[in-house]
């Protein structure tokens, strides 16, 4: 029992070291430039607003009718 839990305590041990290499900085935005982000947003922006739209077309079609 103690066997396992020891070697329990190693494998979560090592998992959590698992990418936390420091040798390199991380950029997620990469070089992507301030209007693509930009026109992203808008493009994001845009979306939601449709998806407001199609929610209250939804909204009143469910209604029951009288």
């Amino acid at each position: 029992m103690k066997y396992r839990f020891a070697l329990f305590a190693c494998l979560v041990a090592f998992s959590l070291t698992v990418g936390c290499d420091s040798s390199e900085p991380t950029n997620l935005a990469g070089e992507v430039s301030d209007s693509e982000i930009e026109e992203y947003n808008r493009m994001l922006q845009e979306s939601q607003k449709q998806m407001v739209e199609s929610d209250e077309a939804m909204k009143k079609e469910m209604k029951p009718k009288r």
